[in-house]
């Protein structure tokens, strides 16, 4: 059976679509870097432990976008102010309370999954299997992390 190869204009738009979620990746981590190091309150060791989780597993996938950009044969973007321009999410704020910043930490683990799903959609339709693997790994990564974020808001 002979392989298939992706085209160089395929390439180039998984490539794009990539580049920002990969800048989304790493804007989301900044953020959860930014809450674990400024929580406060009742709740501080046990958010503090479970954003540390979180932004050690974000920076692997940073790490695993960025290869595959590479291994696509393009260049990743790697600076912050190509990250600010390329991402959706919006940066985190300081003076937050720690419910504030668990909310806002899950609404972008849920944007994260909305974008999982676009960019599986488009990788699955080029046949590039290797990008939609990682990006399936990204959904089940996001969705727990936002379930668990949630979990922590929930009111009795």
């Amino acid at each position: 059976m002979a392989k298939k190869t992706l085209s160089e204009k395929t390439i180039d738009q998984i490539c794009t679509k990539l580049a920002d979620f990969l800048a989304d990746t790493f804007i989301l981590y900044v953020k959860t870097l930014n809450y674990h190091w400024n929580m406060q309150g009742p709740n501080f060791f046990m958010y503090h432990k479970l954003l540390e989780s979180q932004y050690e597993q974000m920076a692997h996938a940073n790490d695993e976008i960025a290869e595959r950009i590479r291994m696509l044969g393009r260049g990743a973007p790697a600076t912050l102010a190509s990250f600010l321009k390329l991402t959706s999410l919006k940066e985190g704020k300081t003076g937050l309370s720690e419910e504030q910043m668990i909310h806002d930490l899950a609404e972008s683990h849920e944007i994260m999954v909305e974008s999982c799903h676009k960019l599986i959609s488009f990788t699955e339709n080029a046949e590039d299997q290797g990008t939609a693997d990682l990006i399936i790994e990204q959904i089940r990564f996001h969705a727990k992390q936002a379930w668990l974020l949630r979990s922590h808001l929930v009111k009795s």
